[in-house]
């Protein structure tokens, strides 16, 4: 675009020299025509009798060339005029519209991965039997009107057991194992309401799948972190769905720590530090997974807690986790959430080193975490791979998984 305004610019500038030079030669003739007319009155002369004898053509010539050299100067200043209002507007365009090599930035022909698994929800689902699913129906239909009318299975089998649980129906909290308790405002959680009651369907279902395509199968039991895990909306749910299991949730926020000890005991919650180590032996745990909690450290706590799952996690156990990534500019950019300034400057880290990091939270910190190294930081599959391998490798990969937007990586431990 500057190549653009460079060149229009030398073509305006070209015009009005021509136009100042053509306006310069009608004034000198205008003038000469001018002092003619001037001797003529002067000495009395008949200018009309002057024009019909000898020579008197070439004067003619000269008065009209004169008025020519006139007229084009006219046209010259308005096609002058006419350019600069045409570069006027072009910036004006420019401040509004992105320029081409910021869109072309933000332009992606990768489609997010989006989750099609649903074992919990199919698990859980199955357990409710159809007079408990017609009774929620018929909640939904009286209080949330057209919720149930979505065309994935899996979504409406989510939504029913939602309300069912919002709503109280005894066959459903019996049959899922979950229960009505939601952290009351003030308390850390993702999300409340109907579409939340019970926990995050929705989440179990990646994690589950996500643990499953590098082999860890639940039912089968084992030991399993949830690394972040606020007030406790996942792994409830996969507690319910997989009591087998030893289920173990931290989080460095007190309050929600607190409540979720409280209202499921199912799971045993740890005060998670700022810093590793966590309390747990080497290669205590089976699995691990972490929602959104690379997606806010700093790169040298990035890397230590990476280090701390490979500690704690055995050989030929997972690490689960999300992260911003190159979708997440995308899905920034499209709901309008950062601004052009601040995304053209996270995809040239992103292009640059892999990363790129801010500590966002500020003073105030996040629900009281006040960490220099807890902020919002974005990554690229490039940096986390020289970050891991060979300690760990890849077992799946999906862009832009969580809701279009964090990428989804599972990790084995060889």
């Amino acid at each position: 675009m500057s190549a653009t305004r460079d060149s229009d610019a030398e073509r305006v500038a070209a015009l009005e020299r021509e136009q100042a030079e053509r306006i310069a030669q009608a004034h000198a003739a205008a003038a000469a025509a001018q002092d003619k007319t001037y001797w003529l009155d002067r000495w009395g002369v008949d200018l009309n009798a002057l024009m019909q004898r000898p020579g008197a053509s070439e004067l003619r010539a000269a008065v009209r060339a004169a008025r020519e050299v006139k007229r084009r100067a006219v046209r010259i200043k308005r096609a002058v005029d006419r350019r600069r209002e045409e570069a006027r507007s072009a910036r004006r365009a420019e401040a509004v519209a992105p320029p081409e090599h910021r869109r072309s930035v933000f332009q992606r022909t990768i489609s997010p991965d989006s989750l099609r698994a649903s074992p919990v929800t199919d698990l859980l689902y199955e357990r409710v039997d159809d007079a408990d699913v017609a009774a929620v129906a018929a909640l939904a239909e009286e209080h949330h009107p057209h919720e149930l009318d979505v065309p994935d299975a899996a979504e409406r089998h989510r939504k029913t057991i939602h309300l069912g649980v919002h709503h109280g129906v005894p066959g459903v909290l019996e049959a899922t194992g979950l229960t009505q308790a939601t952290p009351p405002e003030g308390v850390h959680s993702m999300s409340r309401g109907p579409g939340a009651a019970g926990g995050s369907l929705y989440y179990a279902d990646m994690v589950a799948d996500g643990l499953a395509q590098a082999g860890i199968g639940l039912a089968a039991g084992g030991s399993v972190l949830d690394f972040g895990c606020s007030s406790g909306r996942v792994v409830r749910v996969l507690a319910a769905a997989y009591p087998g299991c030893e289920w173990y949730g931290c989080d460095p926020i007190p309050e929600a720590i607190a409540w979720a000890r409280e209202h499921i005991p199912e799971v045993e919650f740890l005060d998670g530090p700022g810093r590793p180590p966590l309390p747990f032996d080497d290669g205590q745990l089976d699995a691990a997974f972490a929602i959104s909690i690379w997606s806010h450290f700093a790169e040298p706590a990035a890397k230590a807690w990476l280090a701390e799952m490979h500690r704690i996690i055995r050989p030929g156990g997972v690490l689960w986790l999300s992260t911003h990534g190159l979708q997440s500019v995308v899905h920034d950019r499209g709901r309008r959430l950062r601004s052009e300034e601040q995304l053209t400057e996270i995809s040239a880290a992103l292009n640059k080193a892999g990363f790129w990091y801010a500590p966002e939270f500020g003073e105030k910190g996040d629900f009281g975490v006040i960490d220099p190294e807890w902020g919002t930081a974005f990554l690229t599959p490039e940096w986390l791979l020289a970050a891991v391998t060979p300690q760990w490798r890849v077992a799946a990969f999906a862009p832009g998984r969580l809701e279009d937007n964090q990428d989804l990586y599972v990790l084995h431990r060889p």
